[in-house]
């Protein structure tokens, strides 16, 4: 039987483990916690607002955070695990609470919502996009005032790694740990400004770009020096119909940066996933192969980027496909049956590779998931290969 550690390798290696490795994203406070941890300021996002705005520090915060993440990890049996970072910074802005279920947080109005449970802001129209956040003007005097070098990386962001991999250690449990950092090439965050830069103002466009590039890297170092051994990258370059900009523009500024990462990753004894959401279908050959990439995560079954499709252009031979479970309607909407048929045609066609094929919802376990519906994506997981299901 293989170590989780080995269980993954294998599969980046396009190699026969002795099972699927099995890999998940778990929202924080996401109610599926519930089950496995309790109600509190880890679990329960309402709680921790409240413990916030009483003063509860930030050391308790993480403490809590990385027991709840340790917990859910173990308790489905993951061999690779993406960790949430620290709740807040250790002097972080504290929220007042307001009224039973409503918090005010810098001039700005929060509520749970009753039916995720998630804090959200009061008024939607204050939910305001990136791109509405950052003014031309602003992002022209950072760019003028960039001396060329990348902050210190916070130590803290890791503290919630840390200690979970403590506690990981002292059980020998040997998780496989993926960090994730973006260096500039997520476009579709990009404000309809930047995307202009792109044909209007390349130069100014490539000097933000390195800005990203320098300051990712830095922090990409760090990661593996610390003991990630994936790194998720790229960022969310498509949407449902393509990418968000030309394939000629995705070769001339995005592309470079890709493969500069990944060589990166490389050359510091990691691997290199990249991070989509999207049809990407049209820039197929820059995107899975001419990369460099190690593996393909985020796999968007809903916008066409099936296992069929994948199997059939033969990237699952030379990129390791992390999914293909429909984080976007079975998970959501779907009935038992339809998540088992899923599962089992998912975890079918991952076998045809050989190898090269991890388990994982098309995105994450968000707070649009149907609790029940993951625990029978595990437990048809574990029936696939003659495993004892889940004791909950």
């Amino acid at each position: 039987m293989n170590t989780r550690t080995e269980r993954i390798n294998l599969a980046f290696a396009h190699k026969v483990p002795d099972r699927t490795p099995l890999f998940e994203i778990f929202q924080p406070f996401q109610p599926i916690y519930w089950d496995i941890c309790g109600e509190n300021v880890a679990t329960h996002q309402a709680l921790c607002w409240d413990a916030m705005s009483d003063g509860i520090s930030w050391e308790e915060l993480v403490d809590e955070s990385a027991k709840a993440q340790f917990a859910i990890c173990k308790f489905f049996g993951l061999d690779m695990v993406r960790l949430t970072g620290a709740p807040a910074a250790p002097e972080y802005v504290r929220p007042v609470k307001t009224g039973a279920a409503s918090w005010s947080l810098q001039g700005i109005d929060y509520v749970e919502n009753p039916r995720t449970k998630m804090v959200e802001y009061a008024d939607p129209a204050d939910a305001m996009s990136y791109s509405n956040r950052v003014t031309e003007e602003d992002m022209i005097r950072q760019i003028e005032s960039w001396d060329g070098f990348a902050a210190e990386v916070n130590v803290n962001s890791f503290a919630v790694y840390d200690k979970v991999r403590m506690l990981a250690d002292r059980e020998g449990i040997d998780w496989v740990y993926m960090g994730e950092i973006g260096a500039g090439t997520g476009v579709a965050f990009y404000p309809p400004f930047m995307l202009m830069w792109m044909l209007t103002e390349p130069e100014l466009y490539s000097r933000w770009l390195e800005m990203k590039k320098v300051s990712a890297f830095k922090q990409t170092k760090a990661m593996l020096a610390r003991g990630f051994k994936v790194i998720a990258l790229g960022g969310d370059v498509s949407c449902d119909k393509g990418p968000f900009i030309s394939p000629q523009l995705y070769r001339e500024f995005i592309l470079p940066v890709i493969r500069e990462h990944v060589e990166l990753v490389h050359e510091n004894g990691g691997l290199a996933v990249y991070t989509s959401d999207g049809n990407h279908w049209d820039i197929k050959e820059d995107f899975f192969f001419n990369s460099n990439i190690d593996g393909y995560k985020e796999v968007d079954k809903a916008a066409g980027m099936t296992m069929e499709k994948l199997i059939e252009a033969d990237i699952d031979r030379k990129v390791c496909i992390i999914g293909n479970i429909d984080a976007r309607h079975i998970l959501c909407h779907g009935t038992e049956d339809e998540v088992l048929h899923e599962v089992m045609q998912c975890l079918k066609l991952g076998q045809q590779s050989p190898g090269g094929h991890i388990l994982h919802a098309s995105h994450s376990v968000h707070e649009d998931v149907i609790p029940e519906n993951y625990y029978t994506v595990v437990n048809a997981y574990r029936e696939f290969f003659d495993m004892e299901p889940l004791q909950y």
